[in-house]
């Protein structure tokens, strides 16, 4: 089977949805399953790469992003181009480009929307996308959730309960394989002069929450550090009121991190945080590394969101009421000063990330889902006056 993976960018572009693709593209491919990417470029020209896992990525031209689209009307081109290669085809929302193209290209294949999140702030311009939201939904002939709780408390996907699968986010534990590990975390121990750790990862953008934690870093003891790593349109903004409150002994924003670095910063750390505030954080991917390297968590509690399902409150972590420095405090400073109960939190992460977040698992899961869509074709298509999937569900 060969499939197509639609998505808004692809590493080394960094974030939750493009480790996903990356994960399936990856563990798909490995597991004999052709699994190519058809993504936007950070550039107006069109790029075709052949990665070492044995795949193809094409990146379609863009001029940029508008509302936190990527302009790139070369994926619609790109698409028609490819579409009759791939048996399948999986596109990962939200990504109005993506759902663009395929509704104007229209494969006749079957065809799985992998839901990340509701569209959250952009409330005016759903007016216009919703319509072509509807039809990709109804289009689809299966919907990938993250967690029940999202599937559960998504608007759009209620109508859509019966296509819809839940498959966890997995990720590779990469850094217990990683060669210079134990020299890179004792090297960014050593340039904290020893302190605990509270490291935290993600996009400067608005719902992330860092400003919160930069409230809290202030009433954390001396003998600590938050180390938050990530770039983006508020990483200025957060700096200049680091500087501000003169807390650049307390607070560190590093920017960006190199994928060779991390791992290390997952293993130097004593607890990860993450402060996220509202259910435009779906699920936290980042969480879930900080669990493969056995780190307790302290994330907020939601609403209607996957991330307290994977953070177990008192189990791998606590979960605290969202945009509240004072609850957040009280957490970091009981984990802070008490080591057997870090230990304790870290390793039922470690358990959770292995039983259930793991990469392969959801490769399999995925893989599993794509096989049953394969054979519900098959069978239809034996059906005499069967009608081609790109005629199915079209709009009135």
């Amino acid at each position: 089977m060969r499939v197509l993976q639609l998505g808004k960018f692809y590493p080394p572009v960094r974030g939750g949805i493009e480790t996903v693709i990356w994960e399936l593209a990856e563990g798909l491919t490995q597991a004999g399953l052709r699994s190519d990417v058809l993504c936007s470029n950070q550039r107006p020209v069109s790029m075709h790469e052949w990665f070492p896992g044995g795949y193809e990525v094409v990146r379609a031209g863009s001029f940029g992003r508008l509302l936190s689209t990527s302009m790139a009307p070369a994926m619609v081109l790109e698409l028609a181009r490819l579409h009759e290669r791939y048996d399948l085809v999986h596109i990962h929302m939200p990504d109005p480009m993506a759902a663009l193209a395929v509704w104007m290209t229209r494969p006749a294949v079957p065809l799985v929307v992998h839901w990340h999140s509701d569209v959250i702030r952009q409330r005016r311009t759903m007016k216009l996308y919703e319509p072509l939201q509807h039809w990709l939904l109804q289009r689809a002939d299966a919907i990938v959730t993250t967690s029940e709780p999202y599937a559960r408390t998504s608007q759009p996907l209620q109508a859509w309960r019966h296509k819809v699968e839940v498959i966890p986010i997995g990720v590779s534990d990469h850094g217990h394989r990683h060669g210079h590990l134990a020299a890179k975390t004792a090297a960014i121990r050593h340039r904290f002069a020893g302190r605990r750790i509270i490291f935290s990862l993600g996009r400067m953008a608005y719902y992330k929450g860092y400003d919160v934690l930069i409230d809290a870093a202030t009433q954390l003891p001396d003998d600590c550090v938050v180390v938050i790593g990530g770039d983006g349109e508020l990483l200025q903004h957060y700096q200049q009121e680091v500087d501000r409150r003169g807390i650049e002994s307390k607070v560190c924003l590093l920017g960006h991190v190199s994928d060779d670095d991390l791992p290390a910063y997952f293993d130097a750390c004593d607890i990860y945080c993450m402060t996220s505030t509202v259910r435009a954080e779906a699920y936290g991917v980042a969480m879930v590394e900080a669990m493969a390297h056995g780190r307790p968590v302290v994330a907020t509690d939601i609403e209607g969101s996957g991330v307290p399902w994977v953070n177990v409150d008192g189990c791998t972590g606590f979960n605290m009421p969202v945009g509240q420095p004072g609850a957040l405090v009280q957490a970091l400073k009981r984990l802070l000063g008490d080591a057997a109960l870090r230990e304790r939190l870290g390793q039922a992460a470690r358990q959770r990330f292995l039983c259930e977040f793991n990469a392969s698992l959801m490769t399999r899961r995925t893989a599993a889902l794509y096989e049953r869509l394969r054979v519900t074709q098959a069978r239809k298509a034996k059906r005499p006056n069967a009608v081609p999937a790109a005629e199915r569900d079209r709009p009135a």
